[in-house]
């Protein structure tokens, strides 16, 4: 399998550049949702915000916000979405939060275990994006462990931005 881009690398060149330089402040990326799109594999990462209460485990989860989709080979943006002007979201508040981090399943995870898993989320990532790139087919047990870490971390909140904008991948990795 060849060697691409790493998910952390994709987060950070997001980060750093212009389009997500303009964003307002206080925006954090999401979980990924890798994708081909007119050909090409694209890791779509959502934005959103978050508030600190101060209290434990109830950390404020705001919408997604915005979408960057970042084609992996080529190593560029090649598109920014703001959902506040996508008509499938014109009946979401984005000034309100809509649930809290820590959820449940992941309320007796330390810091640490937390970040491994999100690692070893982005390995799966990486593997996958590679696959699919080389057309190569991707095993079943890392597909399944993926999903499991996807279901496992992202905010129950968040499913139902990533069940209306990715049906498929919504389908195929998070519900399964």
């Amino acid at each position: 399998m060849s060697e691409y881009i790493k998910m952390n690398e994709i987060l950070a060149q997001i980060r750093t550049s212009k389009p997500f330089r303009s964003l307002p402040l206080g925006y954090v990326s999401g979980y990924p949702v890798v994708t081909v799109k007119n050909g090409r594999v694209c890791a779509v990462v959502p934005f959103l915000r978050y508030r600190i209460t101060g209290e434990k485990d109830k950390t404020q989860v705001f919408p997604i916000c915005y979408l960057f989709t970042y084609a992996v080979k080529d190593q560029v943006i090649v598109s920014v979405e703001d959902l506040r002007k996508n008509k499938a979201f014109e009946g979401v508040d984005f000034a309100r939060p809509i649930g809290y981090f820590r959820h449940e399943a992941i309320q007796d995870l330390t810091k640490e275990e937390y970040r491994e898993k999100q690692q070893e989320l982005y390995a799966l990532y990486d593997s996958f994006i590679a696959a699919l790139i080389d057309g190569e087919k991707y095993p079943v047990q890392s597909l399944k462990k993926a999903q499991e870490l996807f279901g496992l971390l992202v905010e129950p909140c968040l499913k139902p931005f990533y069940e209306t904008l990715y049906p498929n991948f919504y389908k195929n990795i998070i519900k399964s």
